[in-house]
């Protein structure tokens, strides 16, 4: 287009019709993609290191199963054709005898499979915890879109663990001196890394190096024979056997979170692991649950579900002592609460579905104290 068409094209569209499409083409073209990869040193320790910006709201992490699900195996290259990611590692621990993996493994809000051991890190719509297990125990993962649960730890809080143990690992070869390791860890703004070390290395050099390229939490994944990378349609570490499990990171054509992430969490869940106190209400054909905070004081989160998406057009809406606290459009999501500016000894917690108009689908009411709550009741759901 010569100079004097773009000048007429210009004058014909309106000044404010071509700002706006030069500022979506700029934003579009610097906007930094949400995976990235790069060798680093980090501790002295050679390592790849994929970067993952869960910030974005197109990505979602998740880890899959072999074909046939536990007791199966399946090539690295194999997994990563089947399910295409924009980026893998291998997952957890798996039996050499049963090809049983080891550690919990939830997938689409669902626990695909049950280990029992070890540290997970699982992915919520509001943001990502870092679970301590209770060895051999089944806990609730209802909260969590998916999970992974490997070990032993590496990082946590910040701090580095330079003699990980005490999680039910009990192989020798875990805690050689030096082996080949796969680690995934979170850092304080949520950038997933996941790393594979270029040579042989100890639990403790690979803690120390997780911490240095700024993970606050960090597990030790599967490795030796199963460590493996995939990266942008190229294989970066090749697996030297089947795997059972691996995790995957996707980039979606368009957001699938509407909210921006909390800062990620430790949770030790090893003292005994309790059902959140649950409520909710029926809004025509779909149901509406609500965890309540254990104790009804200071600053707490409410956190609301549903099982299906909610009608175009509305909103669940939260109120406290007759004033709206906020309103969500989407499920799940969770809901910040501060009690302190609530001074009194006794609340009235309002949740209803409205529509556009304001016209109440459905709702539930509960008085609460400023005390322990007990244990939840499916309010409304009879």
């Amino acid at each position: 287009m010569a100079g004097t068409e773009i000048r007429s094209w210009i004058e014909s569209a309106g000044r404010p019709l071509v700002f706006a499409l030069v500022f979506s083409f700029l934003a579009s073209a610097g906007a930094a993609a949400p995976v990235g990869y790069a060798p680093r040193t980090a501790a002295g320790v050679r390592v790849h290191v994929i970067t993952v910006d869960l910030n974005d709201p197109r990505v979602v992490v998740s880890p899959a199963m072999a074909c046939g699900g536990g007791g199966r195996q399946e090539s690295f290259s194999s997994f990563v054709s089947r399910l295409n990611p924009a980026a893998a590692v291998n997952g957890t621990f798996f039996s050499k005898r049963s090809l049983r993996p080891v550690g919990d493994i939830v997938i689409a809000r669902k626990l695909a499979h049950f280990g029992g051991m070890g540290t997970a890190l699982a992915f919520a719509s509001d943001g990502v915890d870092a679970i301590r297990l209770p060895n051999s125990r089944r806990v609730d993962w209802w909260e969590y879109q998916s999970a992974l649960a490997a070990g032993p730890l590496l990082v946590w809080n910040g701090f580095a663990k330079p003699m990980p143990g005490g999680e039910g690992f009990g192989d020798p070869h875990v805690f050689a001196k030096a082996a080949p390791r796969t680690a995934m860890g979170i850092t304080r703004d949520n950038k997933l890394l996941l790393v594979t070390t270029i040579a042989g290395t100890s639990l403790a050099k690979l803690a120390k190096a997780m911490r240095t390229l700024g993970a606050v939490y960090a597990v030790n994944l599967d490795g030796g024979s199963s460590c493996a990378m995939w990266y942008d349609g190229k294989t970066v570490t090749p697996a030297r056997r089947g795997l059972t499990n691996v995790l995957c990171v996707y980039v979606k054509p368009e957001a699938v979170r509407k909210r921006p992430l909390r800062t990620p969490r430790g949770l030790d869940w090893r003292p005994g692991h309790k059902k959140p106190p649950l409520t909710g209400f029926r809004a025509g054909d779909r149901r509406i649950w609500v965890e309540l905070p254990r104790k009804w004081e200071g600053e707490q989160l409410l956190r609301l579900s549903s099982d299906r998406p909610l009608p175009p057009g509305t909103k669940v809406k939260v109120c406290l002592t007759g004033t709206t606290v906020d309103e969500v459009d989407d499920l799940p999501a969770a809901v910040a609460v501060n009690l302190a500016a609530y001074p009194r000894p006794k609340h009235a917690l309002w949740i209803g579905l409205v529509d556009a108009e304001g016209k109440v689908l459905g709702c539930m009411e509960r008085f609460l104290k400023g005390t322990e709550i007990p244990e939840g009741v499916e309010t409304g759901l009879h």
